[in-house]
């Protein structure tokens, strides 16, 4: 059993059990040492772990529960945890040991992957070229974060859930390989978190929009495409309040340099928001792009 397969192994209700008690932040790695990890669970009572790892196979684990019908939902936990902290590192040697790969191992890997339950949404969204209109896309995001987290019960001790929610939903976002599903599904994010009137998410917005400020920008860089700038234009008239500001602004600037035929509605809409919206700092750069767009038009 390893960090991937370890749901194969275990039945469903010690895995949804387990599961939430991951997105619940309840499960926490203590220390580690040659690839033994101490962890501490809570419950009803502070439970201790012992799981050792060979790669990502599980050599052995323990929890110090009362359950003793196989694995509990603490280990379960666990292995959520250990997977996204061990398993899967950030680009270590991952390009180079798939480009070794024949075409025909890297599908095979591909497809064990998305026997995955927890990995074969985000391995599907990551080929989704449906390209949904942006209110698809963001009606779709809006009606994922009202399942999860109905809007008037979000409170303190939900915020543990909402940010492992988040980080999930940035982590789909940044392995779609489309650029105009990921700049859709970026700013989609963005809504959905700013529909959630709650103060201690305000710094949360900012860290997301800053993970997602490279994906979108390069997508908009790549795409070429003025009718999808045009209504992306039109998706952030509708946006009332900006937790995510830098991002606006990074967006303005790589719409500036790529739009053509749309370049009158840039700037009209960055004019109206000089005046209404922005902060001096914003005056500055916005009175910046303005110039630019004048020079684009007039070369």
């Amino acid at each position: 059993m390893n960090l991937y397969d370890f749901v194969d192994h275990i039945p469903n209700r010690i895995l949804d059990r387990g599961y939430e008690y991951w997105l619940d932040g309840r499960v926490v790695v203590e220390s580690e040492r040659e690839s033994t990890y101490y962890l501490t669970a809570e419950g009803s009572e502070t439970y201790e772990l012992l799981i050792t790892l060979s790669g990502i196979d599980i050599v052995d684990s323990s929890c110090d529960c009362p359950y003793t019908k196989g694995h509990c939902k603490h280990e379960v936990a666990a292995y959520f945890l250990l997977r996204e902290k061990v398993a899967a590192p950030s680009n270590r040697n991952v390009r180079q040991q798939l480009q070794k790969l024949t075409k025909q191992q890297l599908v095979d890997l591909i497809a064990g992957l998305a026997n995955d339950p927890e990995l074969y949404p985000r391995i599907a969204r990551s080929f989704d070229t449906s390209h949904k209109s942006f209110t698809q896309v963001i009606k779709e995001m809006r009606r994922r974060f009202s399942e999860k987290f109905p809007m008037f019960e979000l409170d303190y001790t939900s915020l543990s859930s909402f940010q492992s929610f988040v980080d999930a939903r940035v982590s789909d976002v940044l392995i779609v390989q489309d650029h105009e599903m990921r700049l859709k599904q970026g700013i989609a994010l963005m809504l959905g978190m700013s529909d959630y009137d709650f103060e201690e998410l305000s710094e949360m917005s900012l860290e997301t929009a800053n993970e997602l400020d490279p994906a979108i920008c390069s997508a908009i860089n790549m795409l070429s495409n003025d009718v999808v700038y045009l209504e992306l234009l039109d998706v952030l008239k509708s946006v009332d309040t900006w937790n995510w500001t830098d991002l606006h602004l990074e967006i303005l600037k790589s719409l500036t340099f790529e739009m053509k035929d749309g370049l009158d509605v840039l700037r009209t809409y960055i004019e109206t928001y000089r005046e209404t919206e922005a902060d001096d700092y914003e005056v500055e750069e916005l009175e910046v792009l303005l110039r630019i767009i004048e020079e684009r038009r007039d070369s």
